[in-house]
């Protein structure tokens, strides 16, 4: 078996990114052959390993292209990326091999879907967001703060202004999307899709075509095992994340300062200038990452995990959880499935004002902290999601598209 792993950037950046270079190692280090193809470069050093074999491109991000029109080509169709990838994938053995695709919409475009199909090969969408059904990528009216309610590319969906940016920036992920689809039409049944959670799967099902398969693998969170953190001896409430609308970070700071609670928001984003605004116990510190983050998760005690959109895991949420921190989190959310309501942490409503007020205000009760902290620990531990799990389902997926793909494929009597 040779896994070939495609992603946009070579260095961890984002979710998608970490979990394109984490699985890479993951199955390099279990004794899998892998090809990572990325676009742009840097390259993370966790890719310096004797069985992964880096082929940056150097295309480029779309959005750092100084001529509008051309970012916009480059976003709806590459030709060239493709072209690249087929000269990748040419001496690459059918039936041994599948191409894995993590994330494409930042500079390769839609061009590379279709390409494993082009020379035999089996491939998979690991589904991080939305993009490979919706324009916008998350399933969510940016305008209105809520998630979306109508079918992807239907009249109702091209008709509306749902994007973050502008009417325009809406045009061109439209084009983006048709693009997107002709591309898995396409591969046809070569291409299956991969959820991060049960519950995106459940928002996305309905939008794919039955001739995908499916499949689900939770991504890998990297942590070792220590003491839980003693939650009752810290005063700070958490957020970590980027600082968008959909992350619902906004109505935490307003709930926490009208509260008079401490707040600390690790991350980046649109709303970091206004969030600084609020002062008092709320607290930015911007991007955090590594032994930052740890050592500022370790003086939490809880996180909130307040987004409003359909987010499909919320790695950040395991990750609190694997340490010992309570968690309150949104129900509309993949990482939702981990909490059992007042026992490891608190479920509330999106957009729920009094009900993530009413869950804080219960977590500064020292016992009540404890005791949520010390049941989190317990079950995260119990079925911990760690990158060796992570690689053996990974694994098992792959065996079964292979044997699908054999079968698809043989000659009639020789099934």
């Amino acid at each position: 078996m040779q896994i070939v792993i495609v992603s946009d950037f070579g260095a961890v950046n984002g979710g998608a990114a970490k979990v394109a270079v984490s699985s890479a190692r993951g199955l390099a280090d279990a004794g899998v052959p892998v090809t990572y193809v990325c676009a742009v470069a840097p390259i993370s050093p966790l890719l310096d390993h004797p069985r992964i074999a880096v082929r940056c491109l150097d295309f480029g991000n779309v959005w750092g292209r100084g001529n509008p029109l051309a970012a916009a080509a480059q976003g709806i169709w590459f030709r060239r990326a493709r072209t690249a990838l087929e000269e990748i994938l040419a001496p690459l053995t059918a039936g041994e091999t599948i191409v894995h695709f993590h994330q494409w919409t930042k500079a390769l475009s839609p061009s590379v879907l279709a390409a494993p199909a082009a020379h035999g090969l089996p491939s998979v969408v690991s589904l991080h967001d939305y993009f490979f059904v919706c324009p916008n990528g998350a399933y969510y009216r940016y305008a209105e703060a809520k998630p979306c309610n109508v079918a992807p590319m239907s009249a109702s969906c091209i008709g509306t202004q749902c994007d973050r940016h502008s009417v325009v920036h809406k045009a061109v992920r439209t084009l983006r999307q048709s693009a997107t689809s002709r591309a898995a039409s396409q591969a046809g049944s070569s291409l299956s899709v991969l959820n991060m959670s049960p519950f995106a799967a459940r928002v996305m099902d309905r939008f794919i075509p039955q001739e995908h398969g499916r499949y689900v693998v939770r991504s890998p969170v990297e942590i070792d095992r220590g003491p839980p953190v003693p939650v009752a001896d810290n005063d700070s409430f958490l957020f970590v994340g980027r600082l968008t609308e959909e992350k619902g970070v906004r109505l935490l700071a307003e709930v926490a300062r009208d509260a008079g609670l401490p707040l600390t928001i690790a991350g980046d984003g649109p709303l970091l200038s206004e969030l600084k605004q609020f002062g008092g116990k709320v607290n930015c510190t911007g991007w955090l990452d590594g032994a930052a983050l740890s050592n500022t998760m370790r003086r939490a005690r809880a996180l909130v995990f307040p987004s409003t959109w359909y987010e499909t895991g919320g790695l950040v949420v395991l990750e609190a959880l694997a340490q010992g921190i309570p968690v309150i989190v949104s129900r509309n959310t993949g990482a939702a499935e981990f909490i059992e309501d007042g026992a490891n942490g608190y479920l509330i409503d999106p957009g729920d004002a009094a009900g993530m007020r009413a869950a804080m205000l219960n977590l500064t009760d020292n016992a009540r902290a404890s005791r949520m902290g010390a049941e989190a620990y317990r079950r995260y531990w119990a079925a911990p999601q760690t990158i060796q799990v992570h690689t053996e389902k990974l694994l098992s997926v792959y065996r079964a598209i292979l044997t699908e793909h054999r079968l698809r494929t043989a000659p009639v009597g020789h099934a």
